[in-house]
């Protein structure tokens, strides 16, 4: 029987996290401003975390 060993990070908590703090900064969007709100937060100019 194997035990489950402590993690000093949790990938899935920290990406449910980033997913959610996203959702609420893109709430009310149409797609257009959601494709160009992700691109700015894929090159950098928003931050997230």
């Amino acid at each position: 029987m194997k035990t489950k060993e402590t993690k000093s990070f949790d990938s899935v908590a920290f990406f449910r996290a980033i997913k959610e703090k996203l959702a609420k900064k893109m709430e009310g969007m149409n797609l257009v401003q959601k494709k160009e709100f992700m691109q700015q937060v894929r090159e950098g100019k928003i931050k997230i975390a």
